[in-house]
């Protein structure tokens, strides 16, 4: 075999998953760090090194582009390189690793006498990615747990301190609340475990005899005060209902979302006014709260357990309302704050997720809903009509974070979604079996549905064509 049949394609693939692939200048080189410590002693000449290891290696390259659009080819690299965070380096000689550009990024262009070239100076080092040190599943999924109880807790506790019933007016107002924003809650959460499959009637029973017990106390209006704790606490057990069932997790943040979206309006034109803004903001303050919580530890929970199912998020279209964007690039997902889900959830098995961005934009899709409710309490606090000691505020924050950290780790273990742009016309299932080897023939649907193929496109791909796929 001859030396350079060792030699490979040099590729830079960015963080967001576009790959380019470049020419280089002849002298490679890779440089690695040695750790080591050096310890010095009075009285004794000489000093001791200790070996700690290796550090990341260095790998200085300078790209070349020529031709009549080697500018564009030399800007759009220089643009992958500027993404934050790590992307992959395919040496010709060395070999793949995780990678981030570091130091300064050099540009020359020589158009005149180095016939139409560009080239870009630049230093991938090697790092260390997450995936080398998450937390344990089971570690994380423990932290979540306890955080959601603890909210559950401090949530209930926070209420019955809250509330106000010194005057009968109080009680009334503090009652309205309640059954406006625990009709929207019931209703909502009905609708949730109606898809439960084998367990959907018995949830329901356990959603209408909760229900028939806040009724009952609500009804109650002279001894609201006594029965808050046990309100709150109800309802927040209700609202975790939907949280382990067996549905998709884009299902269960369309579901919670709604619900949130409706409380929200309850209360927009504040219509008990600001007197009664204090028991307002206690009941409302609650149930979103609870909701928010729920939504965090369902969907961590089910991408947790099933994160590894047979699924697509091709068809999943996360729509809300007035502002943000989380694009998942394998499911097209968006989102804004204060708005409702709509996801067509009809191609996921168990909440399953198909790569990294698609676990990612979940997290995303709780943390506008944690916003919609910090916006809220924010705006009720700015009225100066009551103290909140910010004890259920924290206590969601927590389940919230670790929610997010348990989606972190399960996206540790699936594929990140990678942008393919093509060098020449190309057959579906050549490429797909390029791709993906044998299972190419197994992920034809879910390939055509991802990158939303036209008839003529399923034929034949076009050169220039830019397709998702995992890897």
């Amino acid at each position: 075999m001859a030396w350079n049949d060792e030699i490979g394609e040099a590729a830079y693939t960015s963080p967001s998953g576009k790959r380019m692939t470049f020419n280089y200048d002849s002298g490679l080189e890779r440089k690695t760090t040695l750790k080591t410590a050096e310890n010095v002693f009075p009285d004794v000449d000489g000093a001791e090194i200790q070996s700690l290891g290796l550090g990341g290696k260095k790998f200085p390259m300078t790209a070349i582009f020529s031709g009549a659009d080697c500018l564009k080819q030399a800007d759009d690299f220089e643009a992958l390189l500027c993404e934050r965070g790590y992307g992959i380096l395919e040496h010709p000689i060395y070999g793949k690793y995780n990678v981030v550009p570091t130091g300064e990024i050099g540009r020359s262009d020589n158009l005149v006498s180095g016939l139409n070239e560009s080239s870009v100076k630049v230093t991938f080092s090697e790092t260390i990615t997450a995936t080398a040190f998450p937390e344990s599943d089971v570690a994380a999924e423990d932290t979540l747990a306890s955080a959601a109880d603890g909210y559950e807790d401090a949530a209930s506790s926070s209420f019955s301190e809250l509330v106000e019933t010194g005057s009968i007016d109080d009680k009334l107002q503090l009652q309205s609340v309640l059954k406006m924003q625990a009709d929207s809650l019931y209703k909502g959460i009905s609708n949730m475990v109606k898809k439960a499959g084998d367990k959907a009637e018995e949830l329901q029973q356990k959603v209408q005899t909760y229900k028939n017990n806040v009724t009952g106390w609500i009804n109650k209006v002279d001894q609201l005060a006594e029965n808050a704790q046990n309100i709150a606490t109800v309802l927040i057990k209700t609202a975790r209902l939907p949280s382990e069932i067996a549905i998709s997790a884009l299902a269960k943040i369309e579901g919670y979302s709604s619900i949130i979206k409706d409380m929200i309006n309850n209360v927009k034109k504040d219509p008990l006014g600001l007197k009664a803004v204090r028991n307002q903001y206690a009941a409302t303050s609650t149930m979103v709260g609870a909701l928010v919580a729920a939504m965090g530890f369902g969907v961590a929970k089910t991408a947790s357990s099933a994160s590894m199912g047979s699924v697509s998020f091709s068809t999943g279209s996360v729509t809300t309302g007035s502002s943000g964007s989380a694009g998942a690039s394998s499911g097209g997902i968006s989102g804004g704050n204060g708005g409702a889900v709509s996801p067509n959830a009809a191609n996921v098995e168990s909440g399953g997720f198909q790569s990294r961005s698609a676990v990612l934009n979940a997290a995303d899709l709780i943390a506008e809903q944690f916003e919609v409710y910090k916006e809220y309490v924010d705006s009720q606090i700015e009225k100066d009509a009551f103290v909140d000691t910010g004890e259920g505020y924290s206590a969601l924050l927590e389940t919230i974070v670790s929610a997010v950290k348990v989606l972190e780790t399960v996206s540790f273990d699936l594929p990140v979604t990678r942008i393919l742009k093509l060098d020449r016309d190309r057959q579906v299932l050549e490429l797909l079996c390029e791709l993906y080897g044998e299972a190419g023939f197994d992920r034809l649907d879910q390939f055509i549905a991802d990158n939303e193929l036209t008839a003529d496109e399923i034929v034949l791909l076009p050169m220039g064509r830019e397709v998702r796929y995992y890897g």
